[in-house]
């Protein structure tokens, strides 16, 4: 169970990340895409873009379930299920962002560079028709609270980084402001409601 702490925040930011999704939808959206698409050969660009490839749940669901099984064969008990947790918290992203992207359908950036259209068409089956929620939002913001959750210490260079990979799918032109905004809230709460889950409010690693 969260403390009720934990569920006033998560309360709150749900009310604000999905109002700030849907001004973004009206107001943000549109200009930033379009003034991202028009940057040409900025080196800055280019280093925030490269660490897009973060965003990519095989980095962390490959090493996590191989922790996994080398701890459960080691017999260590706890380093074995924070890998599991690991594993799993990626892979209920990974499952709840295309439970998301198919039935909203709403077309990528791509298609107001290419066709000036905008918006959402449903039943999203194709690469230019699934662009809410990010998956690559979801993963690395999964993954960072997971880890920041487990080793506390480190949980401000985690979300940093965590802050700049969500945010190369607005300046690549994979994604929308909205659509990065929602995908990262969502991978925090799937690795906060799974972390209490399986270690409760006791559990904390220093």
């Amino acid at each position: 169970m969260l403390t009720k702490r934990e569920k006033a925040v998560v309360l709150t930011g749900t009310i604000t990340v999905s109002a700030l999704a849907v001004f973004a939808y009206f107001e943000l959206d549109r200009p930033m895409a379009l003034w991202f698409h028009a940057l040409h050969d900025n080196p800055v660009e280019d280093a925030i873009n490269a660490l897009s490839v973060l965003g990519e749940s095989q980095w962390y669901i490959i090493p996590a379930l191989v922790l996994w099984l080398w701890f459960r064969r080691k017999g260590r008990a706890l380093p074995a299920r924070q890998a599991l947790y690991l594993l799993l918290a990626n892979i209920i992203a990974g499952v709840a962002v295309w439970m998301l992207k198919i039935p909203f359908g709403r077309l990528r950036p791509k298609m107001l560079f290419e066709h000036h259209q905008y918006g959402f068409e449903g039943l999203g089956l194709r690469y230019p028709y699934v662009s809410f929620p990010s998956g690559h939002s979801i993963t690395i913001f999964a993954t960072a609270t997971a880890l920041a959750l487990l080793f506390p210490r480190y949980r401000v260079p985690l979300f940093i980084l965590a802050t700049v990979v969500a945010f190369s799918r607005v300046t690549r032109g994979a994604h929308y402001f909205s659509d990065v905004l929602v995908g990262s809230w969502l991978g925090v709460l799937v690795s906060l409601f799974l972390y209490h889950y399986m270690f409760g409010a006791k559990h904390g690693t220093h």
